[in-house]
């Protein structure tokens, strides 16, 4: 039953990966029948061929070689040396032809499959919900789309390579059998007894491959969290620390990649001289015998030489696919995963804001300890510029991403004039809100490709505009290349005050009616936030604006400021109005702040 339950379960692993391609391999699988039917005919011919060659009478009195007599016979031709000459030629070639339409089908559902997988995982993954995203590893979706996605396609070429061996295996078992049926049952036989003893070894390259993907994630997932924090390991004087960690997962995969190939090489060591004692153990039992003809035997041999060889190759193609089986599992497993975490896309109605944007009794908590947003109710008018204060794990980054539709509300609703907004469909939504962050993401390209970021509807008047309204047009122009300038990974080429500039003209560049800047001041020296201040400030009434910030400078000159402590509004009124209560929060921290 144990076994019965794996059979079936690589069975449903091999559908769900590759289900969409069935007609390709029956096509496939009907090919590879063909050509081994005329591959293990054209073997079968080699008979008549000897009994011409040696002037004996008749062709053989096997059934190939009386199928081939009776058909010769049909057709009025004479069994004549360059004929049957020409019919085993003509047998190979059509072989060849139908293997090579088979093996060009298997390569055709190879690479569709790869791409077909990989366009469907990452256009899921990017479409999964805020809080998985956040819970996955760095470097994990490229090994898995890379490697696992490879790994899978592999299996699946491994199958139907195996499916086209088996299809010849069949075909020339078949005119074997009609040749010598004890030799045919015993070499098959053979094989399968070699099947069993090895299927130990199966299982521990199917362990050893599940441990190489995991370890390959683990690696991937090192390599790039430190390159991305090359600074701060470089800085820290880190860099024998990080290799020794790195090292010890070389080592490690190296170790398991050995054993593999132990385990692996196994399969094709020892089976040259177990067919060559076969064949040996054949002759010896056979050539005493009255009946013996050495055409028969001839022919014989070889079709045993290429079963086994068919029987060889087709444990390798299951061994590639027992190294693959574990891939196939975090493939399925992780697709699954991501259809449970799809992102809400809400309703369908558009967007509209002319009056509030409003929280009413909004509740939220990532675990079930502490709500982190408790009954909440904000209320922000169009065109209204809001600071929200408060200290860490107040709630506010919270906030926004709930304002951004990365987090759902767990109780109350969010409202925009008047309408809960997972009515409106999430790309309108989105497409509305304009959100800058403290961590600036810009791509390792020009400034003008940053700012369009993949918009190419911008025209270069969109993009001047963008640049001038975030303050940071007059320093492009000073550079050599201009808008063609490449910023370096992350924009390494800029500081971080012009990064956030460029990231702020591209979103001005959407023209949103809200923007969302979350702390995008608070790493920048005062220079670069007085820069940002000035843009936001020409801002004021042409957009409704949320600023949450640390730094209480950045919020001066916004037309209210809500205090947030313990996820609820402790205060609220205009920067004045709560610089003239010396109890307040913000007076007490923006006395601290000048200091």
């Amino acid at each position: 039953m144990k076994t019965l339950s794996k059979i079936f379960g690589v069975i449903s692993l091999f559908h769900k990966a590759f289900l969409g391609h069935t007609k390709k391999m029956v096509l496939m699988t009907l090919l590879g029948f063909m050509g081994g039917l005329f591959g293990g005919i054209g073997v079968g011919a080699i008979i008549p061929l000897f009994y011409i060659i040696t002037n004996k009478s008749g062709i053989g009195t096997d059934s190939i070689s009386n199928i081939i007599s009776e058909v010769f016979g049909y057709l009025h031709i004479p069994v004549t040396l360059p004929a049957i000459i020409m019919l085993i030629a003509f047998l190979f070639v059509a072989k060849a032809i139908f293997l090579y339409i088979a093996n060009y089908l298997t390569s055709r559902i190879f690479v569709d499959y790869e791409l077909k997988t990989r366009k469907r995982l990452f256009k899921k993954t990017l479409e999964a919900d805020w809080p998985y995203l956040m819970r996955q590893k760095t470097g994990y979706l490229n090994s898995i789309l890379m490697g696992d996605v490879g790994g899978t396609a592999g299996a699946l070429n491994n199958m139907s390579a195996a499916i086209l061996t088996a299809t010849s295996l069949i075909m020339y078992a078949i005119v074997a059998i009609n040749i010598s049926v004890p030799i045919t049952f015993a070499t098959l036989g053979l094989g399968l007894i070699l099947f069993l003893f090895l299927k130990p070894i199966f299982y521990k390259i199917r362990t050893l491959s599940r441990k190489t993907s995991e370890t390959g994630k683990k690696l991937a997932h090192l390599i790039s969290q430190h390159i991305s924090g090359a600074k701060t390991i470089k800085s820290m004087s880190l860099e024998k620390n990080v290799q020794d960690h790195g090292i010890f997962y070389f080592e490690d995969l190296k170790n398991i990649q050995m054993e593999q190939a132990r385990y692996s090489i196994l399969f094709g060591t020892f089976l040259e001289p177990i067919s060559l004692l076969f064949i040996i153990t054949i002759f010896l039992s056979s050539y005493r015998n009255p009946d013996f003809n050495i055409a028969t035997f001839i022919a014989i041999i070889y079709l045993v030489q290429k079963m086994f060889s068919f029987v060889h190759s087709i444990q390798n193609k299951f061994n590639g696919i027992n190294e693959s089986l574990p891939l196939m599992d975090i493939l399925v497993h992780y697709e699954r995963e991501i259809d449970k975490n799809r992102e809400f896309t809400g309703g369908n109605k558009k967007f509209k804001f002319e009056k509030t944007l409003e929280f009413k009794n909004v509740s939220f908590k990532y675990s079930e300890e502490q709500n982190i947003v408790n009954s909440l109710n904000i209320s922000i008018n169009k065109g209204e510029t809001v600071g929200i204060i408060g200290p860490s794990g107040a709630g506010k980054t919270t906030i926004i991403d709930l304002i951004l539709r990365l987090l759902r509300p767990q109780g109350g609703e969010i409202l925009i004039d008047g309408s809960n907004i997972d009515e409106i469909a999430m790309k309108t939504w989105r497409d509305n809100i304009g959100y800058v962050s403290q961590d600036n993401f810009l791509l390792n390209d020009t400034i003008e490709n940053n700012i369009r970021f993949y918009n190419d509807s911008l025209s270069s008047e969109d993009i001047t505009e963008a640049l001038k309204s975030a303050n940071v047009y007059d320093f492009i122009e000073t550079l050599p290349h201009k808008f063609q300038t490449i910023v370096g990974e992350r924009g390494v080429e800029l500081s971080g005050g012009q990064r956030q500039r460029i990231v702020l003209a591209r979103i001005l560049a959407r023209k949103p009616p809200i923007l969302v800047l979350d702390e995008a001041t608070s790493a920048l020296d005062n220079e670069s936030e007085h820069k940002i201040q000035e843009a936001i400030n020409n801002l004021r009434g042409k957009l409704t604006i949320l600023i949450v910030a640390h730094r209480l400078s950045t919020v001066m000159n916004s037309d209210r400021i809500l205090v947030l402590k313990d996820g609820i509004i402790s205060e609220e009124g205009s920067p004045q109005e709560l610089l003239n209560d010396n109890q307040s929060y913000f007076y007490k921290n923006y006395n601290i702040d000048k200091n």
